[in-house]
């Protein structure tokens, strides 16, 4: 299993999806009902972070969700931050969805749809998740009241299952909890919010870049502890 690099197996939540997968396909249902694929040895697309192992996708336009090892650095998968990769989404591509696998696997019996948690990575204000929920909400009353029922008994055999709860305030949790928990990992923001983490005691004293598109900066400014260009005497 080479493809999980210094990590021996997946995590005990993923181990548990495969095995609910095996019992509930024997009565006629499956995670991709929720349109939760989940997969071994996925190759990569270009837009996949190297430090990504991806795990699941949802059957369609490359979209795949992954644990985030920092490169190796996270000890167990397990606790690993779970990315969202949506490589038709040029402008937002990726987006950090959970603080973990069992939260990740909250945020799909919340939304009922693995589909549905890619379409966040296009919005990050809480009116937008308002209207994105209710225009979810329209189109179930309206076209997919037989998907609704098999949705639904995926999701009671998963909590069944795994526990996991229902999350009751999706913008605070991936916007607010998800951002705070990474943020205080990172020591340099990147375009993609994904964010470099902290090595030792170079770490929470540095200051956080607020990185912008076709925004120019030089190595000594990062690298500097207070983020300004050095003035050299002539």
């Amino acid at each position: 299993m080479s493809y999980l690099g210094k990590y021996l197996k997946m995590p005990p939540t993923f181990e548990m999806l495969q095995n609910l997968e095996e019992v509930i396909e024997k009565e006629g249902y499956s995670l991709g009902d929720l349109s939760l694929c989940l997969q071994v040895e996925f190759s990569h697309y270009e837009m996949t972070p190297y430090d990504v192992i991806p795990f699941a996708n949802i059957g369609c336009d490359g979209i795949h969700y992954g644990f985030l090892t920092d490169f190796g650095m996270v000890s167990d998968l397990e606790n690993a931050f779970i990315v969202c990769i949506s490589p038709m989404d040029f402008d937002a591509p990726i987006k950090i969805v959970a603080r973990n696998i069992r939260e990740f696997v909250s945020l799909v019996c919340t939304m009922k749809d693995a589909t549905t948690i890619s379409n966040i990575n296009l919005i990050k204000e809480e009116e937008q998740y308002i209207s994105l929920f209710k225009e979810l909400k329209k189109e179930v009353d309206e076209e997919y009241e037989e998907y609704e029922e098999q949705a639904n008994y995926v999701v009671e055999k998963i909590r069944s299952t795994i526990g996991c709860k229902i999350i009751e305030n999706v913008y605070h949790y991936v916007e607010k909890e998800v951002m705070t928990a990474r943020e205080q990992q990172t020591m340099l923001s990147t375009l993609d919010g994904i964010g470099i983490v902290s090595l030792g005691s170079m770490n929470r004293k540095h200051i956080k870049y607020k990185l912008e598109k076709d925004m120019e900066i030089t190595l000594e400014v990062v690298l500097s502890p207070t983020g300004r260009q050095s003035k050299k005497r002539a």
